[in-house]
C-alpha cells in the first residue's frame, strides 16, 4: 500500500523514509506522526481508510529507517518536518498524531501555523508530563525491556503481542518495524536508548500552554480512556482538557472508552472517521 522512498532533510543532510499513499496529487494532504520508538507503520490501518486524499506517514528522525539527527528538540524536529513539506509541494496540512509524537505536532502547529489546516492529538499533546500524578524522572526515562524479550525478533514480538487484544498481522507488521536483527540474531530497538532518552527529554520539558494561544484552526483531542485507569489520572487528564478547550476556542474532544494508549492500532476506523471529519468539517 504505501509508496516508501527517501528525503534528503535539513542543515544536517540526513535520510527521512517518507511513506506515501493514497492520490499523491490531491490537495488534501495529512501528516501522520507516530509516537516515541514507533515507526510511520504505526499509521497503516488508518491510511487504508484515507484513500482519496495524500497521506504522508514518515519515520522520524533516530526511529524506524530515518538517519540518526544531533538534535531531537521539538524544534528541530519540526524544522525537518517543515523541510518534508516543502520537498513534497504540500503547502498546508491536517496533521494526525500520536502520544511524543502529538507534542511534536503541537510545537509545528505553533512554529509554522501558516502551513496546518488543522491537527488532531491522539493521546498526548495537551498536558505537562512534570505534572503527572506520581509522576519522576527516573519512571519516565525507564525504557528496560525483559532480557527474553530481546533474544530475537520473533521474541519481541511475542512479547508485545501478550495481553494485546487488538493484535492482528498489521499490528505485527508495525511491532516488527521498530526493531532489526543483530548478527548475533537478538532483537535491537532501532531507536536507540541516546535517541529515546533525548526524545524523553524533549517531552519531559513540553509545556503545552507555551504553544495553544495562537492556535486558530480546528483541534481535536482524542483521548484514551482504559479501564484500568486511576481517579487520580482521570481527573489530572480531565483537567488538562478543560483547560486546553478553554484557550483554543476551536476545539473538540474525542474520548474513546475502554480504549488503550494505541488508539491508531486498537481503533482505527474510529480513527479514519475522525480525521475525515476533521477535514470534511473545515
Amino acid at each position: 500500500m504505501w509508496q516508501a522512498h527517501y528525503l534528503t532533510v535539513g542543515k544536517e543532510k540526513i535520510n527521512y523514509k517518507i511513506r506515501e499513499t493514497g492520490n499523491l496529487s490531491a490537495s488534501k494532504a495529512v501528516l501522520l506522526i507516530h509516537g516515541q520508538a514507533w515507526t510511520g507503520e504505526a499509521w497503516t490501518m488508518v491510511a487504508e481508510k484515507l484513500q482519496g486524499i495524500h497521506v504522508i506517514a514518515p519515520d522520524m528522525a533516530g526511529h524506524g529507517d530515518s538517519d540518526e539527527t544531533s538534535d531531537n528538540s521539538f524544534d528541530h524536529l519540526s524544522e525537518q518536518l517543515l523541510d518534508i513539506l516543502d520537498q513534497l509541494n504540500i503547502e498546508k496540512v491536517w496533521i494526525a498524531a500520536h502520544s511524543w509524537g502529538a507534542s511534536l505536532a503541537l510545537n509545528f502547529a505553533d512554529k509554522y501555523s501558516e502551513r496546518v489546516r488543522g491537527f488532531m492529538l491522539l493521546d498526548g499533546g495537551y498536558f505537562n508530563y512534570q505534572k503527572w500524578p506520581g509522576i519522576s524522572w527516573a519512571a519516565f526515562t525507564d525504557f528496560s525491556l525483559p532480557e527474553a524479550a530481546l533474544e530475537s525478533v520473533d521474541a519481541y514480538v511475542r512479547f508485545q503481542s501478550e495481553d494485546t487484544p487488538f493484535w492482528n498481522e498489521k499490528v505485527e507488521k508495525a511491532v516488527r518495524d521498530q526493531v532489526s536483527e543483530t548478527k548475533e540474531g537478538k532483537a535491537t530497538l532501532k531507536c536507540l536508548p541516546k535517541t529515546e532518552l533525548a526524545c524523553a527529554k524533549a517531552l519531559w520539558n513540553f509545556d503545552p500552554d507555551h504553544h495553544i494561544a495562537h492556535i486558530n484552526f480546528p483541534s481535536y483531542l482524542v483521548v484514551a480512556r482504559p479501564d484500568e485507569e486511576n481517579d487520580k489520572v482521570r481527573k489530572f487528564k480531565t483537567n488538562a482538557l478543560n483547560h486546553f478547550e478553554a484557550v483554543v476556542k476551536d476545539c473538540q474532544v474525542v474520548r474513546l472508552e475502554n480504549t488503550s494508549h494505541m488508539i491508531m492500532l486498537e481503533r482505527p476506523e474510529t480513527t479514519a472517521d475522525l480525521i475525515w471529519k476533521m477535514i470534511e468539517e473545515k
